[in-house]
């Protein structure tokens, strides 16, 4: 996105952002930008930057606790990398890391990557399969909102959707398909579906575009030649590719985002109210925990929803209601360094999910030493573990040594792995992913509605349009673009 930076014409108007998160961070920085003769203001009421994107460096290991990275399928967060300067900083995933598994009946089963492939996979049980190669033919549409399940149950069939719908949400929201919304979770499901009828049929379309495409840029790198003698070119990142960033991974990107705003983010200075400006004055007046009250023309709330339902419910109880029922899911998150000998299994991919019913309590393993290789020192292997979500929520419940020790048994379980790991570090997450259940698209026409009333406050973040990093940015554009057109 491209915003005027011609700021003479707009005059100074004090913006208050409360969340510094990716969200709020890439907000404050674009508002920067776009508008640098206005007085921006950063609120967060935890001790250091980035949200729930946070990675630590330890012993040679580099774990992300939030997201391990952004894909290059849309283009905000790489133009975002490129406009802090870290071009040469972006690490795209390993070639290995397209690999991807199911643990499934005992065993890991490489997840097929073509509908081709699928119909020939022992993924699903050879009923199911046959039952899936008939969506060409039996499709049909439906013109209400769906759940994840019932959606691919409708398009392939019960056993397909018994089998894997649960894992193919796992890995995104830690959530329950049969309780997610495919309308609000994965939209372009949806547009395909509208587009071709049959998914398989949208897929193979895709397929061959994507491959059209492919020939097309390797001829015009053939003729592009070498480029300009003496550059250091930064990494050629290919569409679709997950990236994160060399040193220190995606908190990386969070530390150069707050070190570019004009002011440094307010940490440690949580919001505890938020005050309309009297006699129908455009503005507010924000209530700090250790601060005087300061007045703002407009406020973002880039915080988790039931923070913004909280601060929001004096001025539109409707809305503060409708985020209040915007469920989370929360996570355990472990970090697990081994000696390579120590994994007997090949680490030839991105990692495995677990659908229900597997005997296996976590939700999925990441080779995150296959995926970013220098993220564990030579000779070691780094594996991220996530459990809980909203089909596990007592496993947040036990203590750090009993959920230890239940990833460990599954980590014996699923990969033959009976050694006692050389680092370990957790996180637990109570409210980790928003969830987009049945209905969010109603709930957001509601917040959308009342917002109308509440001229100059803005609400963006990972609960409403998109859970990913791309997502997150894709908000925080939109959000500038209304500040730089609203009137004054």
């Amino acid at each position: 996105m491209v915003l005027d930076v011609d700021a003479t014409s707009a005059g100074e108007k004090r913006v208050a952002v409360v969340g510094a998160g990716i969200t709020g961070l890439a907000t404050a920085f674009l508002l920067g930008r776009a508008r640098p003769g206005w007085h921006v203001e950063v609120f967060e009421a935890e001790t250091h930057p980035g949200g729930k994107a946070r990675t630590s460096v330890r012993a040679g290991y580099t774990v992300d606790w939030g997201p391990n990275g952004f894909l290059t399928t849309a283009p905000e967060t790489l133009e975002l990398a490129r406009q802090l300067g870290l071009d040469a900083e972006l690490q795209p995933a390993s070639e290995a890391a397209r690999h991807r598994f199911l643990y499934v009946d005992g065993g890991l089963r490489r997840l097929p990557s073509s509908p081709q492939a699928f119909l020939a996979s022992e993924i699903v049980p050879w009923p199911g399969r046959l039952r899936a190669a008939l969506e060409l033919a039996v499709a049909g549409r439906h013109d209400g909102e769906e759940s994840v399940h019932a959606f691919l149950a409708r398009h392939f069939g019960r056993g397909f959707a018994d089998a894997l719908a649960d894992a193919f949400v796992s890995g995104i929201t830690a959530g329950d398909s049969r309780e997610l919304s495919v309308d609000a979770l994965f939209p372009r499901l949806r547009a395909m579906e509208r587009a071709h009828g049959s998914l398989l049929r949208a897929m193979i379309a895709r397929q061959r575009s994507a491959r059209r495409r492919l020939r097309a840029a390797t001829a015009t790198d053939g003729r592009q030649g070498s480029g300009t003698a003496g550059a250091t070119p930064a990494p050629r990142i290919r569409a679709g590719r997950l990236t994160s960033f060399r040193e220190g991974g995606m908190q990386r990107l969070l530390d150069v985002l707050a070190g570019a705003l004009p002011r440094a983010p307010r940490l440690g200075a949580p919001v505890n109210a938020i005050e309309r400006l009297p006699g129908g004055t455009v503005g507010y007046t924000l209530a700090l925990a250790d601060a005087p009250p300061e007045r703002f023309d407009a406020v973002v709330l880039t915080v988790p929803a039931p923070n913004a339902a909280a601060l929001l419910r004096p001025h539109s109880p409707g809305a503060a209601d409708a985020l209040a029922a915007i469920p989370y899911a929360g996570l355990r998150v472990f970090g697990l360094g081994f000696d390579r000998i120590d994994v007997p299994r090949p680490l030839n991919g991105f990692g495995f999910l677990v659908p229900r019913g597997q005997g296996v309590r976590s939700l999925g393993v990441l080779y995150s030493s296959t995926i970013y290789p220098e993220r564990a020192p030579e000779g070691k292997v780094l594996l991220r573990v996530l459990a809980g979500g909203r089909l596990d929520p007592a496993m947040l419940e036990l203590s750090d040594d009993d959920a230890l020790a239940a990833v460990r048994n599954d980590l014996r379980v699923s990969m033959g792995v009976v050694a006692e790991p050389e680092f370990v570090e957790g996180v637990r997450w109570e409210r980790a992913i928003p969830q987009y259940t049945l209905g969010h698209w109603d709930r957001l026409r509601t917040i959308d509605a009342a917002l109308t009333d509440l001229p100059g406050l803005h609400l963006a973040g990972n609960a409403y349009r998109g859970v990913g990093v791309n997502d997150c940015v894709r908000e925080a554009q939109r959000v500038v673009a209304a500040l730089v057109e609203a009137p004054r």
